[in-house]
This record gives structure tokens, sequence and C-alpha cells, in this order.
């Protein structure tokens, strides 16, 4: 096990279902919390053979275009590296072959980390949705505010970005995945 979280599009009734988008090491970083923020289920896993669910899946229709609107709301605020990995984000994101309904995230290992059983990895998931949706729905109010910066940010993990973009926003995506499940 390599200890990360990983993010997938997912493409119900296509072939594969699942393409790799992104992954992280310990903790699920911002950009992925973000991409599964709109309507976030809690869901079975992909990679693991358990009953428990344990991945987390959200709507990609509303989630990509609020995060690319985002990382071009950030732009001018951070320094301008973070302009290239943006860009570099932004080609894998809207990739026609990365066009899924739903974003899919892996949290397994990262719970196994934790040394969590099944049932607390579940109860674990639960709580990582309700804080994607909270992260979701205030980026969507920081990006639709006329003036608003990174200081007007009330939640901790958005606010981190402006002291360290490269630790906390997870802006690095990949078609090929440790565990890759698709093209």
């Amino acid at each position: 096990m390599t200890n990360r979280s990983y993010l997938y599009t997912r493409h119900p009734g296509e072939e594969p279902e699942y393409r790799d988008l992104a992954e992280w090491r310990l903790k699920p970083p911002l950009a992925h919390l973000l991409l599964v923020g709109a309507d976030p289920t809690v869901c079975p896993s992909a990679i693991w053979e358990v009953d428990a669910r344990i991945a987390l899946q959200g709507d990609a229709t509303q989630s990509r275009p609020l995060f690319l609107a985002f990382l071009d709301w950030l732009e001018p605020q951070l320094l301008q590296d973070f302009g290239d990995a943006s860009g570099e984000a932004k080609k894998l994101l809207t990739r026609p072959d990365r066009q899924g309904a739903h974003f899919h995230l892996e949290l397994g290992e990262i719970y196994e980390l934790m040394g969590l059983d099944l049932d607390d990895m579940e109860r674990e998931t639960v709580s990582n949705a309700a804080l994607a949706q909270r992260l979701f729905e205030q980026v969507r109010r920081l990006v639709e505010t006329d003036g608003a910066t990174l200081d007007d940010a009330v939640h901790e993990e958005i606010r981190k970005l402006k002291e360290n973009w490269e630790e906390h926003l997870g802006l690095h995506f990949s078609d090929t995945l440790y565990f890759h499940l698709g093209d």
C-alpha cells in the first residue's frame, strides 16, 4: 500500500468506467474534496472489495466548472508558479476523455494508515462527504463574490492556500495512477 487518496472520473455505462485523474499522499487535498463536493455521496470502493462504503462520489457537471473557476480566481492571488501548475491541471480536467458524470475519490488507504476498521472507515467517509460539501459551498461563495480574496475564506483549509498552496491544494493530476483503473 502506498497510503494515498485516489481521484478518478467516473463514466457510468462506458468502458473504462473509471479513469485515472489524481493521487495524493496522506489526507485528501482540497482539490480532491472540491471535485467530489457537489452532491457528495458515500459509495462502494472501486479498489477495495468490501461491503462498507468507503469512497466518495460527486457530481462532476457542477464541481468541474466551479473548480476551474476557482483556479482562475486563485491565480492572481498566488505566486507565478501557481499559473503553470494550474494550467497543467486544467489540461487534464478538460480532456474529452475525462468528462465523466462524476468524480470518484478512494480513501481506503488513508483510513488503513489511520488504523480504522471498516465501520470506522465508513463513518469517516460520511464525515469527509460533509467536509467536501462545506468546502464546495464556501468556494462557490468566494468565486461568485466580487472582490473576494483568500483572506475572506472562513474555512482554514482554504486560507492555508495562501501560505503553501502546493502542500494543501493538490494540483498533481495524472492519467496514470498507482491504482490504475482505466485509460
